[in-house]
């Protein structure tokens, strides 16, 4: 099996900034939507870089520093994550990890400035070990331009390109994923395979749950059913979406996956490792798959506009607590 270093940069403007803080940091008392964190882990993430406060403050100070025009809709910070093959990287010790990180974040102190990294930090709390570093993209001549610091979806090939060189240097086992560029693959975002396993935890809670809003004359069971139901409902609202979403990504691995078993391949189409990945993402869909398919059918016996009145409810009960501890 291939072993990859991973790295990814996403943009962010200045109103999404918040949230990105509140992630890395672990700001938040709970993750419904990202059931792989450990609250009793968070104790060993640890800073690469410690953000000098928060992240909007810092970035903002960064901008003014370097004395660069800022418009409404500029992007302010680079978002970046690094990981790895998770085997691959769990197989190693603390001090190993703690190595990989490291050389990993030289990459971005070399070639991006160290004054521009207003974060890097590990996080040891979920199922892989990764790194979320942010970046103001600072130009050399002090102006803020994502475009000329990254380059748009080209650019960010050659970046990947030359992380990958980076990394294989100290780590040669190593291997450069095919680029989505190239393959045309979408990635399958980490929170819907996270977001089905927590629902699916619970799958014969909410069955019960269901049975119980159906019995005639029973109101504190029924009241406890709906209460419960209620604790998951905006993840249920969004299932239907996410199924019609893998079903359109297995359909397109599929055709891809004909296509190279066929023979009708380019060099890179031909390489075995890209069939190799090909041939997991596929497994990994049609799992995720199954199970939203299961829990779809189970979900549609609830009458829609309760659902849907729940949903509110609950969104509202995060949205307020959400605030009352950020006061």
């Amino acid at each position: 099996m291939a072993n990859y270093a991973i790295m990814r940069i996403e943009k962010r403007k200045l109103p999404s900034v918040g949230r990105i803080n509140k992630h890395h940091e672990r700001q938040k008392e709970e993750y419904k939507s990202n059931p792989d964190i450990d609250r009793e882990r968070t104790g060993l993430n640890y800073h690469i870089v410690q953000p000098p406060g928060p992240y909007r403050e810092a970035a903002l100070a960064r901008i003014e520093q370097a004395g660069a025009r800022r418009r409404k809709d500029s992007v302010v910070l680079q978002d970046c994550f690094v990981g790895g093959t998770p085997d691959w990287l769990k197989a190693k010790s603390r001090e190993e990890q703690r190595a990989y990180f490291s050389h990993a974040y030289q990459f971005f102190e070399d070639n991006f400035g160290k004054e521009n990294i207003i974060s890097a930090v590990v996080h040891m709390d979920e199922a892989t070990p990764h790194m979320h570093l942010c970046f103001v993209p600072i130009t050399a001549k002090g102006r803020l331009s994502s475009k000329d610091i990254i380059g748009g979806p080209q650019g960010l090939v050659k970046w990947q390109d030359r992380f990958y060189e980076h990394m294989r240097q100290r780590y040669p086992d190593l291997s450069r994923g095919l680029p989505k560029k190239l393959t045309h693959r979408k990635h399958v975002p980490p929170y819907m395979f996270k977001l089905t396993a927590e629902l699916y935890k619970h799958y014969d809670e909410i069955c019960q749950a269901i049975n119980s809003i159906g019995v005639l004359n029973s109101g504190r069971k029924k009241e406890e059913a709906i209460a419960l139901l209620g604790r998951y409902a905006p993840e249920m609202t969004q299932l239907k979406a996410q199924v019609a979403s893998t079903d359109k990504q297995i359909a397109d691995l599929e055709r891809e996956l004909a296509y190279v078993m066929e023979g009708r391949a380019t060099a890179w189409r031909a390489n075995q490792d890209y069939k190799q990945e090909l041939e997991e993402t596929n497994y990994k869909l049609y799992q995720l798959n199954r199970e939203q398919k299961k829990l779809e059918g189970i979900i549609s016996q609830i009458p829609p506009e309760l659902l849907a009145q729940l949903t509110k409810t609950e969104r509202d009960a995060r949205k307020n607590q959400e605030r009352g501890k950020n006061r």
